[in-house]
């Protein structure tokens, strides 16, 4: 027991299942305004912003639960079936706007579950595409 580092659990957290939970209310218009965010932010602030998730798993021992939370939140992307009574613009499916919108959701649920460990411009950078649509969400 000494010196063993605790284990995490990233995925099952309240704030993570918060995050999914909010995200599922989400509309296609509020889906593509995030995955436009996301494109919005340079490759390398997202290069720079990958390198410190990758930074604070090595870190901290949680390569591990990153990937479970990517995981988490690709399989969320690629569940999910069309909303009836709904209309997508361009015959586009729910499932492939929920796919556009793959890496943006993956940015916001690793800032989610990293939290504090990740510092401030880490941070924002991968919940620019949450911000987004959030605040009209939570208001």
């Amino acid at each position: 027991m000494f010196g063993r580092r605790a284990e995490t659990d990233l995925v099952d957290t309240d704030e993570l299942n918060a995050f999914f939970a909010a995200l599922g209310r989400l509309d296609d218009a509020e889906l593509s305004r995030m995955r436009a965010a996301w494109r919005s932010i340079g490759r390398p602030d997202h290069e720079k912003a990958w390198a410190e998730v990758r930074a604070v798993g090595a870190r901290d021992g949680l390569s591990a639960e990153i990937d479970r939370v990517r995981d988490r939140a690709l399989v969320w992307a690629r569940k999910g079936s069309n909303r009836p009574g709904h209309e997508l613009p361009d015959d586009m499916t729910w499932l492939e706007i929920k796919m556009e919108a793959a890496e943006a959701i993956v940015d916001a649920a690793l800032a989610t579950a990293l939290g504090g460990r990740l510092d401030g411009q880490t941070r924002a950078t991968l919940l620019t595409p949450w911000e987004s649509v959030r605040p009209r969400r939570e208001a």
